[in-house]
């Protein structure tokens, strides 16, 4: 007789999960907008950009980094409490710091005249980092507001943005300086992409004709495209709001200046940012973009 021996049994094991790679937050995507000379209307477009943002349920948060001359709170009519000066002083937190104004857009506020963000060392701009690194998963868009100009404050904020976006008027100083800012930039980033949204003009065909004229000579000198975002004619709805310390968008919505804004918020929707494997901490491209203007 043959005795057979019962056959091993087989140890169930139940497949182990697969750990998911950790996921990296959705950072906002940061537009600077700048000018090159003052008194184009850079502030003002700003301001009333994130609110038609925020109508399109977009979270935004404004920085003016107009460092000396900070004007956002003339725009809005609401002076801060604090600024970033306290954050890097230890008195106040980021989030005490941020104002919240009724449009639904927060609004992070300059520093004091005496101290220049740019001016700080590595360490302090790494506790602003630090800080922001707490809150940024929070919104969508970073909109930067900077000063006039092409000083080296301007064009850190330019070369740490993810679109650039440019506001010209048809005055000749307007132009030659938006000009000077292209070149710039472009010595040293050759994919930010570049948005030129002509201001003040008296038809939209104004606008197409001068975004066409220096898109040529950028495009023969400069080997580089001029993104057109859309023009704004000269209303004086604007100027009223001004008075009122109010947005136009919001006193006016029916102006012609807030239906040409709401386009040029459609077009900038549309426009992708610069590609990046990885969208960084605002704090963190300053460090980084610093250095490259310190090169210059």
């Amino acid at each position: 007789m043959i005795v057979t021996s019962p056959a091993p049994k087989v140890r169930q094991t139940t497949p182990t999960k697969q750990r998911a790679a950790p996921q990296r937050e959705v950072l906002p995507e940061i537009i600077t907008v700048t000018s090159g000379k003052g008194g184009v209307g850079k502030t003002n477009f700003a301001v009333n950009l994130g609110i038609l943002l925020r109508h399109r349920r977009q979270r935004v948060l404004l920085m003016d980094a107009d460092l000396h001359l900070g004007k956002l709170d003339v725009v809005i009519g609401a002076t801060p409490r604090y600024t970033v000066s306290e954050l890097m002083d230890g008195s106040r937190s980021l989030e005490q710091i941020i104002m919240h104004h009724p449009s639904g857009i927060d609004i992070l506020p300059a520093t004091s005249g005496d101290l220049n963000l740019l001016e700080a060392d590595s360490q302090m701009l790494k506790v602003l980092a630090d800080s922001f690194a707490s809150i940024q998963a929070r919104y969508d868009y970073l909109i930067v507001d900077t000063g006039a100009g092409i000083s080296p404050t301007v064009l850190t904020m330019a070369l740490g943005a993810d679109k650039v976006i440019l506001i010209i008027t048809p005055e000749p100083a307007s132009i030659s300086d938006v000009y000077a800012m292209i070149k710039v930039i472009r010595s040293k980033s050759a994919d930010i992409p570049l948005v030129l949204i002509p201001n003040r003009l008296r038809s939209l065909e104004d606008g197409l004709e001068l975004h066409k004229k220096l898109n040529l000579i950028t495009q023969k000198f400069l080997k580089t495209n001029l993104y057109y975002g859309g023009s704004i004619i000269e209303d004086t709805a604007v100027g009223q709001a001004i008075i009122r310390q109010r947005p136009f968008v919001v006193e006016y919505p029916r102006s012609q200046a807030a239906h040409n804004l709401q386009l040029v918020c459609h077009r900038l929707l549309k426009l992708p940012p610069k590609e990046i494997e990885y969208r960084s901490n605002i704090f963190d491209r300053l460090r980084v973009s610093r250095k490259e203007v310190e090169s210059l």
